[in-house]
């Protein structure tokens, strides 16, 4: 009989998400709530030691559970997913996503620079709207002087606590409130937690869309907030 112990089943798992192999694993817990249970993996991989988050979220608000493995696949500007998991209906157990270690990244403090890192996800994924909604991005009707703009991938959440600087760059984070709509009642949300004026920033993801800004328009998405 072989003395060899089998590996723990956490590291089974890192291994097999890392396609590589991992020692020395451990796991402490740094959220549990009734929103998300959040649990940092420490291990060494080559030498060096490294971390990654789980993410676990109840089955009502799995959406990024579904919808960031794609996004991912698309731009760098959202966090790296190396698994996820989403148990069958009759399981009481919760989505999860095995994803990069952002928890300690500094806060992006250029706003104009998250407006940009917004639109390389829009743009990413521009031509994806049949697959978003199969993904359950729901949609949101585009009225008024807001029906003038095309339909993108919204956040819906976008304030500075969700963008968070690399070094490659801003990443978006938090996307369980996504939807495809009008892509101006992002910036006007950020605009409003940072408690900066929304027309510069609303003129800057203008040019950066190609889209004239009105003042309708403006007054529009405000009016959503």
């Amino acid at each position: 009989m072989s003395d060899e112990r089998a590996p723990d089943p956490l590291t089974s798992f890192i291994s097999r998400s890392l396609r590589t192999e991992v020692t020395e694993v451990s796991e402490e817990i740094v959220q549990d709530t009734t929103e998300a249970e959040l649990d940092r993996v420490h291990f060494t991989q080559d030498g060096a030691r490294r971390t990654l988050i789980v993410k676990r979220v109840p089955p009502h608000s799995s959406l990024e559970v579904k919808l960031l493995p794609h996004l991912a696949r698309k731009t760098d500007r959202v966090p790296v997913v190396h698994a996820r998991g989403i148990p069958p209906t009759m399981v009481p157990a919760w989505p999860w996503l095995l994803i990069e270690d952002l928890l300690g990244a500094p806060a992006a403090d250029d706003l104009a620079d998250v407006v940009r890192a917004k639109v390389a996800v829009e743009r990413a994924v521009a031509a994806d709207g049949p697959a978003l909604v199969a993904l359950g991005v729901p949609r949101i009707a585009r009225r008024g002087a807001l029906a003038e703009w095309p339909e993108v991938i919204v956040h819906g959440a976008l304030v500075r606590l969700n963008a968070v600087r690399t070094d490659r760059g801003v990443v978006l984070t938090e996307w369980r409130h996504a939807s495809l709509g009008c892509g101006l009642t992002d910036v006007v949300r950020l605009a409003r937690d940072a408690g900066a004026p929304a027309r510069p920033l609303a003129e800057l993801y203008a040019n950066e869309s190609g889209r004239p800004l009105t003042e309708t328009a403006l007054a529009a998405a405000l009016e959503l907030l």
